[in-house]
């Protein structure tokens, strides 16, 4: 029995098939359940270094908070030192205001002495002033000189530098008035010089502008001791700059008016011009038009020399037209009035140490604002890297969660579809296995047609033979008598010979079309089993697959139900997190209210205490005792019921 042996030998296969199975299944979830527990421990850890960052980005915003604050707080100082230099700035302006408007009436006041002298006078301050220049210049050689000698005695030396500048300035104040009349002597030709043709080789604007700087020169250096000193304070180093190391921009225009002409290299007071187009303020001119003591001393004794003047005899060209004794007194105010304007006034220097002060300050607190703003970058940049690796950790973990959904989704989708291909190749193969049975029903009844045909032939060769071997028998028994003559012979060989060929054509047709059959059923046994056998595979294969997808989707079943519990608490998580700040933001704000309720008490009865002690007094004083008696600045003053 062929076919019995090959169907159990199948049965085998398949069930060693199924215990292959099996076993694959079992290694899966093996390797599922380890992938899955390292994804969990995985996940743990992602989730404490979410935490850590939670917990670091907390504190850098508190960081940035209090930085913040103190940066706010230190630009509000700036803010106030500012305007504390805006109004220092202000007031300066106004004390160079005021030392400008001082000049410019000691230089009028000048100009009108030197009316007063005549031309013989101007002559001789002249040539004293040609003389004076060239001992100034003999006498800064000699200091040059001896002052590298000098410098490591000055400790030692300190009277004789004292005795020596004591005796300068007597030299100077006795050379006074000499340089004034050589001045004027100087003015004088220069009112000369204005008399020249129009066919001088200069042209008017610049010969007006060098007599122009020229009186100034001359005006400033009729000041004696007081030019030298203004020339200290108004020249290129100008003091009050220089203490300061401020800008002409820090305190308006007129502070840097200290330019000399390029045409002129002198000191002189002429050069604090302003500049074109500028508008003087109230407070200005109002400074102009007032006037210092000393401008009013120096205005009477004008008054009181061109009176003089005027009621004076008229000498002779070469004659001075002053007394001795006003041209002394004249000499002594000009002498002050440059001591004066050299000596540097208290008000000035405490405004340069306020100024230096200030400016210190506000060194250190921009230093401070810089370090500050450094800090608080530094903080912004580590709190923008922590919330940008947050993001990119929030991004990744929902660019999985989708990717798990999509591919949980498509897997769902082919878990769906392999069942429904399972169906249909349970149904395929159940329409096979019938068919199997159906044919293997028809090859037995075929089989069974075959042998009972061939039991069939068998009986009829049995029976040929035994009917051959009648005839055999029935002819011997038979009397045969041959022919005698040949036609008769050939007669009976011909019929005999035709017999035997139709029975020889008989057989082999017979023979013939059952090797046909045989052939037939043999061919078609072998492709049924050959297509029972690729059936099989296929089948086998198709169930291997299918049991393979329903693991798949039993740990992605598994997975999703997991995923499903975590998104779960984590909103409770939430949820939780929200309820309890709303709680405790309830439980602040309730209190506050009583906290509020009870200050309202306090204040309440408080009041009605002050009311009743009111309604008991009996004066205004004693109402006005106990209305200075309750001035609160706060409600922590209220006393306690």
């Amino acid at each position: 029995m062929p076919m019995e042996k090959e169907i159990a030998a199948l049965k085998d296969k398949l069930t060693e098939a199924e215990d292959k199975v099996k076993e694959l299944e079992a290694s899966k979830v093996k390797e599922l359940n380890h992938y899955l527990e390292a994804e969990k421990s995985c996940r743990t850890d992602l989730e404490m270094y979410v935490a850590v960052l939670n917990t670091q980005k907390s504190v850098l915003q508190e960081d940035a908070e209090k930085l913040r604050k103190e940066l706010h707080e230190v630009c509000h100082l700036l803010e106030q030192e500012r305007q504390q230099h805006n109004q220092l700035k202000h007031t300066w302006q106004k004390a160079n205001d005021q030392f400008l408007e001082s000049q410019r009436l000691l230089m009028r006041d000048m100009q009108r002495m030197e009316m007063v002298l005549t031309s013989e006078q101007l002559r001789q301050v002249e040539k004293l002033k040609k003389r004076d220049q060239e001992e100034d210049e003999q006498q800064r050689f000699h200091k040059r000189k001896d002052h590298n000698r000098t410098d490591a005695e000055e400790e030692a030396k300190a009277p004789a530098v004292c005795a020596f500048a004591h005796e300068e300035s007597s030299a100077q104040l006795s050379n006074e008035e000499e340089r004034l009349d050589s001045t004027h002597g100087s003015v004088h030709s220069l009112d000369a010089d204005l008399l020249l043709p129009s066919g001088d080789p200069f042209s008017k604007p610049d010969t007006d502008m060098f007599k122009d700087g020229l009186r100034r020169a001359q005006s400033t250096d009729s000041l004696g001791t007081s030019g030298s000193l203004q020339s200290k304070a108004l020249g290129y180093n100008y003091k009050a700059k220089s203490a300061g190391n401020l800008d002409e921009s820090d305190f308006g225009p007129l502070v840097g008016a200290d330019s000399v002409s390029e045409n002129f290299d002198t000191a002189s007071l002429g050069s604090l011009q302003m500049p074109s187009g500028f508008m003087l303020t109230k407070d200005q001119e109002r400074a102009i038009k007032a006037m210092t003591p000393e401008q009013e001393e120096t205005a009477s004794l004008l008054s009181s020399v061109t009176q003089g003047v005027e009621s004076a005899y008229v000498s002779p060209s070469g004659y001075r037209l002053v007394s001795e004794t006003e041209w002394n007194l004249l000499q002594k105010e000009v002498q002050n009035a440059g001591n004066k304007l050299g000596r540097r006034c208290d008000m000035c220097s405490n405004y340069e140490r306020q100024l230096q002060g200030i400016q210190i300050q506000e060194a250190d607190t921009r230093d401070q604002v810089k370090k500050l703003q450094a800090m608080l970058r530094q903080a912004n940049e580590q709190l923008e890297r922590t919330a940008r690796e947050r993001q990119d950790l929030e991004g990744a973990l929902k660019h999985s969660a989708q990717d798990a959904g999509h591919q949980i989704s498509a897997l769902v989708l082919r878990a769906q579809a392999s069942e429904i291909l399972l169906e249909e190749l349970q149904q395929g193969f159940s329409q096979a296995k019938r068919d199997a049975q159906e044919q293997m029903a028809v090859l037995m009844q075929s089989r069974e047609q075959v042998s009972e045909e061939l039991a069939r032939l068998q009986k009829e060769n049995d029976s040929l033979q035994g009917k051959h071997s009648l005839h055999v028998s029935l002819q011997q028994a038979e009397d045969f008598i041959l022919p005698d003559t040949v036609e008769a012979l050939r007669e009976l060989v011909l019929k005999y010979r035709e017999s035997i060929v139709h029975v020889r054509t008989a057989a082999e047709h017979t023979e013939e079309k059952l090797k046909a059959e045989i052939l037939f059923l043999k061919e078609q046994i072998q492709a049924e089993q050959c297509l029972k056998e690729n059936l099989e595979e296929t089948l086998q294969l198709e169930i291997e697959n299918c049991k393979e997808e329903l693991a798949s989707i039993s740990s992605l079943k598994a997975e999703l139900e997991r995923i499903k519990v975590e998104k779960g608490q984590v909103t409770v998580e939430q949820l939780m997190f929200e309820e309890k700040n709303k709680a405790q933001r309830l439980q602040t704000e309730l209190d506050v209210s009583e906290q509020v309720q009870r200050d309202f008490v306090k204040l309440s009865q408080t009041l009605q205490v002050q009311l009743e002690r009111i309604r008991q007094a009996g004066s205004l004083e004693r109402i006005r005792a106990i209305l200075n008696d309750t001035k609160l600045t706060d409600i922590n003053q209220l006393p306690e019921t």
